[in-house]
């Protein structure tokens, strides 16, 4: 059972989409449901979908995954994973971009995880909610399905736990290689974002930024400008927390949007011959159980590649 305490900042919020912003992975409809079977408890009671919650309501949550979502071995679709780093701890591999981390209710397989467990069929029991909802073995953290880049995946508990601290704590450096629409910081080398992330009211898929301190949770982004171009700029983001869109999300704020992002960005000045969203997950560095210090770097797609050389108008 997952437990909530319902604060001011949900007040009034019915208990299906509250549900669903915790776990967007899965469709409303199937949440309703699972509330209906009893799965979701509101001070010890069950309650329905539409229940409006009060502050200092309980929440008793016990999920439970869809049918439909598989977490049978399986090869991705399209391009292959490709292993940067493997031994007995944990997994290194370069996410190509269009694929999935883990399952969800609209894409119930093929993704990296149903790849995972083909290549190292222990891992399917590592991870967080063992027993019941636990769609991402081995995933101590994420990409976003159109992000490429470096990922950590822990190949047995005690790792998957080691790794998990690591990252709540920050002590595992990542560097991201994006392009924007436009100049997020005119007239200086480098910037950074320190705005709190929350979900959209509007839509429970996306995220926002909040001025409140109190409202969300901490989100910092520090960037540097690595080239400037007369509609675009290229930089290096360093995201010291890992919320949900962080990266994305911050561009977005700056009024930069990451080029070719589709659910925050804007298509009308991404450049002509993108067919992906440009942001790499390209350095990952971190200390594994062992003590022992580990850093990894992937090289920008050719695809991303080839669209910085085809930028006219370079000013500096």
């Amino acid at each position: 059972m997952l437990k909530f305490k319902i604060t001011k900042e949900h007040a009034g919020e019915r208990l299906d989409i509250f549900l669903h912003v915790k776990y967007f992975d899965f469709s409303r409809s199937w949440l309703q449901k699972l509330i209906k079977k009893g799965r979701a408890l509101v001070n010890n009671k069950p309650t329905e979908p539409a229940r409006k919650l009060k502050p200092g309501d309980v929440i008793d949550f016990e999920l439970e995954l869809p049918p439909e979502i598989s977490l049978e071995p399986g090869e991705p679709p399209g391009e292959k994973v490709k292993i940067v780093f493997e031994n007995n701890d944990f997994i290194v591999v370069n996410k190509p971009a269009g694929l999935s981390a883990h399952p969800s209710s609209s894409e119930p397989k093929g993704t990296l995880v149903n790849w995972l467990i083909a290549h190292h069929p222990p891992i399917k029991s590592v991870g967080d909610n063992l027993t019941a909802g636990n769609i991402r073995p081995g995933l101590v953290h994420r990409l976003d399905k159109d992000t490429s880049g470096l990922m950590i995946a822990a190949k047995n508990q005690k790792t998957f736990l080691w790794l998990k601290k690591q990252f709540q704590t920050h002590q595992i450096s990542k560097k991201y290689i994006g392009l924007t629409n436009g100049d997020p910081a005119p007239g200086r080398d480098s910037g950074q974002v320190d705005l709190n992330i929350v979900r959209s009211r509007s839509d429970p898929t996306k995220n926002t930024v909040s001025r409140a301190k109190n409202v969300g949770r901490a989100a910092l982004t520090y960037f540097n400008i690595t080239k400037r171009y007369a509609d675009h700029t290229l930089i290096e983001a360093r995201p010291v927390t890992g919320r949900t869109h962080q990266i994305r999300v911050h561009m977005k704020h700056l009024g930069t949007p990451i080029a070719g992002d589709k659910k925050y960005g804007s298509p009308s000045k991404d450049p002509k011959h993108l067919g992906r969203m440009f942001l790499h997950a390209e350095y990952i560095s971190f200390e594994a159980p062992s003590g022992e210090k580990f850093s990894f770097n992937a090289p920008l797609p050719q695809e991303l590649e080839e669209c910085l050389k085809n930028i006219p108008y370079v000013v500096r």
